[in-house]
């Protein structure tokens, strides 16, 4: 089966998630925009109102185990479909193991690419020292002439980021993580 992985950059690393999952993308995100979320863990950027509804925004970068994203304000906020959003892919046999939950979120990241049309057996397995990614966040590599894209494990990100922050809850509750 062929998939279409919307790809993106952050700093010098491509990644790519199905083109099924993206919403949006947002240009208008800066600092002014997204309020800060009081004890969050740092891939918890903020909060944003786009357009009457709440957006949830992560720092890409910190989830893979980078620097914070400085200014956001030259950055793009790619916008994910939430799980009503992409049953009807799910009936269909795509998008099987995504779960995304019900909020809006958003991904900071630094700019778009492409769309890359990619069959699943052009996928491989993520190399053993993929350098400066988290390697349980990705599902696998894509090379394409001579790029190599990290294909992103949207679920595995979304449940670290909730992972971090129940964490952080029990930390400033005097509890134990």
């Amino acid at each position: 089966m062929t998939r279409q992985i919307a790809v993106f950059h952050l700093g010098d690393t491509l990644l790519g998630i199905d083109i099924l999952l993206v919403k949006e993308i947002n240009r208008q995100i800066n600092n002014q925009s997204v309020s800060p979320i009081p004890d969050a863990p740092p891939q918890l950027r903020g909060l944003m109102n786009l357009r009457g509804r709440v957006v949830t925004v992560i720092d890409l970068n910190v989830c893979l185990n980078r620097p914070p994203t400085a200014d956001i304000g030259s950055a793009r906020l790619l916008i994910l479909k939430n799980q009503s959003e992409i049953m009807g892919f799910m009936a269909k046999g795509q998008l099987a193991d995504s779960a995304v939950g019900d909020d809006i979120v958003g991904f900071v990241i630094d700019r778009m690419d492409d769309v890359a049309a990619v069959a699943d057996d052009d996928i491989l397995p993520p190399p053993p020292h993929l350098v400066d990614v988290k390697e349980n966040l990705i599902q696998g590599v894509i090379k394409r002439d001579n790029r190599l894209i990290v294909l992103l494990d949207v679920p595995a990100a979304l449940a670290a980021v909730m992972g971090a922050w129940e964490a952080a809850e029990s930390l400033n509750n005097g509890e134990r993580p």
